[in-house]
This record gives C-alpha cells, structure tokens and sequence, in this order.
C-alpha cells in the first residue's frame, strides 16, 4: 500500500494515471450542480436577482459576522434573526404582494431572504435614525429594513429608510403597512445621495454594482457619514472599492460570503466598513 501511495504521489506516472480518477470526481461535482440547475429550471420563476435560503452552517456565520460589525454578542444577534424568520405576519403579506403582482410570472412566490437577515439584524441591534439604501428593485432588502425599523420604533427607537431607484414602478413587495418608516426616492443615485442633507447612520449600496459606480456612490455619501455611521456593500465580491473605502475614511472591513442552500447560484456577499 506504502509502495502504491508513494507511485501516486512522488511520480509522473502516478501523477497520469490518477487523472481519470480526478476527471470523475470533478465531473461527480458538476453533475450535482447540472441537477440543481435543472430542478430551478422547473421549479423557479426567478431569472436574476436571486433569492434562497442559507444553509444552516452559512447562517450561523451569517449572525456571527453580523455580532462582529455591530459589536454586540451573538446571542442577541441569534435572536434578531430568528425574528425575522419567524415573522409570519410580513411572510404572508410578501406572499400576497407578490401574487398579485404583474412581476408574479418571474418571482417566486416564498419570500427568501437569504443575507438580508443580516441586514434586519444590524437595524434592530444598532437602531439606526437614518438608513439610506441605493437599488430597490422588487423592494425584498427594502420592506426587511422597513420591518426591523417599525420593531425599533415600538420599542422607542424610530428610525427612517430612504431607498433610491431609477426605475419608476420598482419596489411593489415595500408593502403600504411599511411606509411609514421609509419612502423610495427616485432618480439617479449619485445626484440622489449628493443632495442628502442629514445624518447617515447606516448606507447600503445595492445598485449598480461597477466598480466606479459604486466607488461615486461612497464619494456623493460621505459628506453625510459620522464616526459611527456603517456602510454596507451587497455583492462585495464583485469588486474592492468598499474596502478602499474602509482605508480612506479609516473604518475596519470586513466581507460575508453566502452560500445558497440547494441552488445552483454560487452567492453573493456583504462588504462591511465599520
């Protein structure tokens, strides 16, 4: 046995003859992923923007990055989380929402939240005044900051969502029952952000996801951030700017990547300067 595994590993004959072995693993790793595509295929309305649930172990360290950026214990965090999952109330007006809406023939109708858990989570740990969040699209990340944001005002800490988008009839799922805490501003991001006049504590870029774009997003913001202000960059693995951000205003970076349970999508992530 010695004698074989020192062939396979110190020869290039050894080396050769593992290849069809190598092929076969890969190609076993592919064809589960084939499955996972064939069964969205058939059983998913969505064709971008995806949404999915975690997988357990991703979600844990989903609250476990959110404990870090907010500087809190994880077991509040948990409990945030665990909130939002178990809110039935905005669970079933999203599925309403979204039966009824035109964009019903490419959205799917069980709301999946995914990474925007955290985002709940880091509104109710940290009860933000102002949250400014750029790209709203159907509104799913929109109405989970509007939900946290009314929990915080029962409890004595109002706050206020304001989302931008150019698109003019975006955001059918930031349901009515939630616009009391947040409105949709529309327009051109940038110009959008370099007319805002107040505080920011908490800013979510969400939109186009260039590099310099989102690098001018930062920019037209600053001028409203604080010490304590948190900005958050979805889809982080697209580019670098967030932590060139981080340096420049001297905050800490920190990066989440998710991982979509049962989907073919490989995920996205979150950028947090903090």
């Amino acid at each position: 046995m010695s004698s074989l595994r020192s062939f396979v590993r110190h020869t290039a004959a050894g080396r050769l003859a593992l290849i069809p072995f190598r092929l076969g693993w890969a190609w076993l790793q592919a064809l589960k992923q084939a499955g996972r595509m064939a069964s969205w295929a058939f059983t998913s309305k969505e064709y971008y923007n995806h949404t999915y649930h975690l997988t357990p172990l991703n979600r844990r360290y989903l609250a476990e990055f959110t404990a870090v950026v907010a500087g809190r214990p994880w077991q509040e965090i948990e409990g945030y989380c665990r909130e939002l999952e178990e809110d039935r109330t905005l669970h079933d007006r999203l599925v309403a929402a979204t039966l009824a809406s035109p964009d019903r023939h490419n959205s799917d109708t069980e709301p999946r939240y995914g990474r925007r858990i955290g985002w709940y989570a880091l509104v109710r740990a940290l009860k933000p005044k102002v949250i400014v969040e750029t790209g709203v699209d159907r509104g799913l990340g929109t109405v989970v900051i509007a939900a946290a944001l009314k929990r915080n005002a029962a409890e004595g800490s109002p706050g206020r969502v304001y989302a931008t988008d150019i698109i003019a009839d975006c955001g059918h799922l930031f349901l009515p029952e939630y616009r009391d805490v947040g409105e949709i501003v529309l327009g051109d991001s940038v110009e959008t952000l370099k007319k805002f006049s107040q505080p920011v504590d908490l800013f979510l870029h969400d939109s186009d996801h260039r590099p310099e774009y989102e690098w001018a997003e930062f920019l037209a913001i600053e001028h409203c951030l604080h010490p304590g202000s948190i900005v958050l960059s979805d889809n982080s693995q697209q580019s670098v700017m967030l932590a060139k951000f981080a340096e420049k205003t001297g905050r800490k970076f920190l990066y989440f990547q998710d991982q979509p349970d049962r989907h073919w999508w490989p995920g996205d992530g979150i950028g947090a300067a903090f």
